[in-house]
């Protein structure tokens, strides 16, 4: 076995796996195993808890997703993904190694 063949078994097997880290979600109307969590901005960009602080008429809530790059597909930046019936604003997108990381936020006030 080589590397990429570990790392796609590993993915499976442990990242993945429903019972380990992944959850069913629907994105883009498709029902797939995904690791999401939830994040707040200081965590994303760095922000001091002073300059968050500051009021705010709008407030924006952060997820990253984790899908398989063989299940999903990069999608550009200030697209809209639908996550469980929810339409949110693509901020990042990346693949690396099997696993696309998707940073999206819905507006909240």
């Amino acid at each position: 076995m080589n590397f990429k063949e570990a790392l796609e078994k590993d993915l499976s097997s442990v990242f993945f796996n429903a019972n380990e880290f992944a959850e069913e979600h629907e994105l883009e109307g498709k029902a797939l195993g995904l690791v999401v969590e939830d994040s707040s901005l200081e965590e994303l960009k760095g922000y001091g808890k002073d300059q968050l602080s500051a009021a705010q008429e709008v407030f924006s809530h952060f997820k990253t997703i984790f899908v398989r790059s063989s299940d999903f597909y990069v999608p550009k930046v200030g697209s809209i993904l639908v996550l469980d019936g929810n339409e949110y604003y693509v901020e990042e997108s990346a693949e690396d190694m099997g696993i696309i990381r998707i940073v999206i936020s819905a507006n909240e006030s």
